[in-house]
């Protein structure tokens, strides 16, 4: 062999190559590796010869989820950064810890093809309940995974998932937010929001035309941008709702990371708050309070979002346990609130900005 050659790694055995030297089935082999009463000692003996044989090496990982599957509980979201999931997960973490329960954290980023993989992994493992921020285009695979689960919807709810979820009513908090500026005199507001084929997005825009309707002022196309929930969109959205021919007065965002940057970009171009713009943004992270001027904004308590669905997630797994039936699936939703700080203001005549 030349020094430059290089052997192909070699495979790892796995049970179905111990099975198929031994003619035997692959859970005969999976049950004797794992010493079953009810495997002869003669048939424990030949598997572990050819184990030895084989050089196979048990998956210990995989082991340590399936013996732990009395304590696992599942969260699946798109991202992990995002106020509303990280919230999610520092208390359903500490949820678990309090009550006995591993957490599992699964990301998926909106691909629904990662999610399935993510929620196969988890009923495989046995986990005893999830909570899931559904993917838009959820699989009809993975609801059918989840149908026999004890599971609870976050934030979003998907049509071909039965289970209860916990929501908040973020159309009534946008509706609120368009409704100040237009006691303030605004007819020219903008919306930065998520894409309508998220459950979430549908319902915050559906609450900016009502909020616009009851002003009595038409919504301009032009003033409207949907899409994605991240940073890098709020940014581009604001500032090319600045750089129009005919600005408008106020913009209200429809997340926080929109808000974040959106108001990056607000800042980059100069614009002075409340004089030239009005913003209310969504969410209450810290630093809204400590901006100058401090964000006006949409809050909402995600704290108690996230204890609501983790206690109806428990109160479902102790059902399951009894052998009861489930309460019926019901959908609860929580108010927001307006908190009116320093950026919003009444409008003044202007060419631009």
């Amino acid at each position: 062999m030349k020094p430059t050659d290089v052997l192909p790694a070699r495979q790892p055995a796995t049970i179905k190559d111990i099975a198929n030297a031994l003619g035997l089935s692959h859970s005969t082999v999976s049950r004797a590796l794992n010493d079953f009463p009810h495997i002869s000692a003669e048939t424990k003996a030949r598997v572990r010869e050819k184990a030895a044989e084989l050089e196979y090496v048990v998956n210990s990982g995989a082991r340590t989820l399936r013996h732990a599957s009395s304590s696992l509980i599942g969260l699946v979201v798109p991202h992990s950064t995002n106020e509303l999931s990280a919230t999610m997960t520092r208390v359903l973490a500490s949820r678990c810890q309090r009550a006995g329960y591993q957490l599992v954290l699964s990301m998926c980023d909106d691909d629904e093809e990662i999610e399935l993989r993510q929620v196969k992994a988890l009923r495989q493992a046995r986990a005893l309940g999830i909570i899931i921020i559904p993917a838009p285009n959820l699989l009809e695979e993975t609801a059918q995974l989840l149908s026999s689960a004890s599971v609870v919807q976050f934030s979003r709810s998907h049509p071909r998932l039965s289970a209860p979820a916990v929501s908040i009513d973020g159309a009534k908090g946008v509706a609120a937010a368009i409704h100040h500026l237009g006691q303030l005199g605004h007819h020219r507001i903008a919306y930065v929001g998520l894409t309508s084929d998220l459950s979430t997005g549908a319902s915050r825009f559906a609450g900016f035309r009502r909020g616009m309707e009851s002003c009595g002022a038409p919504i301009d196309p032009a003033l409207v941008r949907q899409g994605p929930g991240l940073g890098e969109f709020g940014r581009t959205a604001a500032a090319g709702l600045l750089q129009s021919p005919a600005p408008p007065t106020a913009i209200v965002f429809g997340t926080t990371e929109l808000t974040s940057g959106g108001y990056e970009a607000i800042r980059r171009a100069g614009v002075r708050l409340p004089e030239d713009l009005s913003v209310i943004g969504f969410g209450d992270p810290p630093w809204f309070r400590h901006v100058s001027p401090t964000l006006s904004t949409i809050a909402m308590s995600f704290e108690e979002a996230a204890e609501t669905a983790i206690s109806l997630l428990l109160r479902r797994i102790a059902e399951a346990a009894e052998g009861r039936p489930p309460e019926p699936a019901v959908s609860l939703v929580l108010d927001p609130y307006l908190i009116v700080r320093e950026t919003t203001g009444r409008p003044r005549a202007r060419p631009g900005f």
